[in-house]
């Protein structure tokens, strides 16, 4: 047979841990439930805010793709080699991508934006404003490494636009501190053909043979030989 305790008066007193805390939480909840109820609403409001600003940022990205989508086909369809376009038709295309980027700075279509329009501003010989782009892309590309090749590429070529060579030179070697350098062999070109506009025959000599080293097979490579030997008889 099993014993029972034998419960003292002392310890009949003795209140109940788990009432003791119940009592304790409830006190709390009394006295801080205003605190508490505005600290749940604010929380609330900001999972709300957080949700809504994300689907007006999904929303303003499917609208900026949308037209992107046709401006980049327009683009396509006006610098199609087989057609010969008019500057007007380019202007027209360069109000739409400046309009994608003004409307949607911050979606990618926004600024993929930039780099159509330094493309068309070098076609059109507006110099100032395809450095504008190309800069402001590379100011918003992050990590986007293909495409920093392409804005500083198009970058040199509005710099030797305006006659600045040195400031070519700048951006196209910024492309060979890259690691995608292996697949973008006419840096080299360009580079050389810097250095030969700025009467540096060594420095150009140089490059020339290192486009040739790396793409012997390239439709400039006959153009480059021919330029080598020029620059050797000097």
């Amino acid at each position: 047979m099993i014993a029972r305790k034998k419960i003292t008066k002392k310890r009949l007193k003795k209140p109940d841990e788990f009432i003791s805390f119940t009592q304790q939480a409830l006190t709390f909840v009394t006295h801080h439930i205003k605190k508490m109820a505005i600290g749940g609403t604010l929380l609330i409001l900001i999972f709300l805010t957080i949700f809504v600003f994300q689907m007006w940022e999904r929303e303003k990205e499917e609208k900026s793709m949308e037209k992107f989508r046709f401006a980049s086909e327009s683009y396509q369809a006006v610098s199609s080699p087989y057609r010969e376009s008019s500057p007007q038709e380019y202007k027209s295309l360069l109000d739409k991508f400046e309009e994608i980027y003004s409307s949607f700075p911050r979606t990618s279509s926004g600024r993929f934006s930039l780099l159509y329009k330094g493309e068309i501003c070098l076609r059109l010989g507006e110099y100032e404003a395809a450095m504008r782009a190309y800069q402001a892309f590379l100011e918003k590309a992050g990590k986007e490494k293909l495409y920093r090749l392409f804005a500083l590429e198009g970058l040199g070529y509005a710099y030797e636009g305006k006659k600045d060579f040195e400031k070519a030179l700048h951006a196209y070697q910024e492309i060979l501190r890259m690691d995608e350098i292996s697949q973008w062999t006419n840096v080299y070109f360009n580079i050389a053909r810097c250095y030969e506009k700025m009467g540096k025959k060594k420095e150009a000599l140089e490059n020339y043979r290192a486009f040739l080293k790396i793409s012997s097979k390239s439709p400039l490579t006959h153009t480059v030989l021919r330029k080598i030997s020029n620059l050797e008889k000097e």
